[in-house]
């Protein structure tokens, strides 16, 4: 897997050979396709960060700073690996909805969430993102998820769009209260 565009475009993403579904080459265009102008100058969070994919894209992209959450001390490794010599990125360790309370006070221009599909954590993610008011007025929530675990949009935020990628969906949120 690779960057897609940007000032890193080519660069090769590590993974460990399974556990993971990293977000495809495509859906990453496509998603950066629909961010066009916000990424730049963006301060981004990556929960549920994996191989780190999105963060680094956003990064690639112009984006000045950016936070990912990981659980897997074997997911972390790559994930180091795949940051190294990026300036302005930091990683958490820990469980995303833990995590949240060391991230009080922060605010994002764009949050990216890929939580493992069909456990109910799409819609459990999108509420706490909005509760804890991790995004920025006008700023994105863009969350991937299986056709079965469609999130609520929450008050004072609007549904952009959706975008169908086989099983997988790609919705963003924009918050205007």
């Amino acid at each position: 897997m690779r960057i897609t565009g940007g000032s890193l475009k080519g660069k090769k993403l590590i993974y460990p050979p399974r556990g993971l579904r990293p977000t495809k080459g495509i859906t990453r265009q496509a998603i950066f396709n629909v961010l066009r102008e916000t990424v730049s100058g963006a301060k981004v969070l990556d929960l549920f960060a994996g191989g780190g994919a999105l963060a680094i894209e956003a990064m690639a992209r112009g984006a000045v700073e950016a936070v990912l959450v990981e659980k897997s001390g074997l997911v972390l490794r790559y994930l180091r690996e795949n940051v190294a010599g990026l300036n302005r990125v930091r990683i958490v360790r820990g469980d995303v909805f833990k995590v949240v309370s060391r991230l009080k006070g922060c605010r994002f221009d764009i949050v990216f969430a890929d939580p493992p599909y069909n456990r109910g954590l799409a819609g459990k993610t999108v509420a706490m993102v909005a509760q804890n008011r991790l995004v920025k007025k006008g700023g994105f929530m863009v969350i991937e998820h299986s056709k079965r675990d469609f999130p609520v949009v929450p008050d004072g935020w609007e549904l952009v769009k959706t975008r169908v990628y086989g099983e997988s969906l790609v919705t963003f949120f924009r918050r205007i209260k």
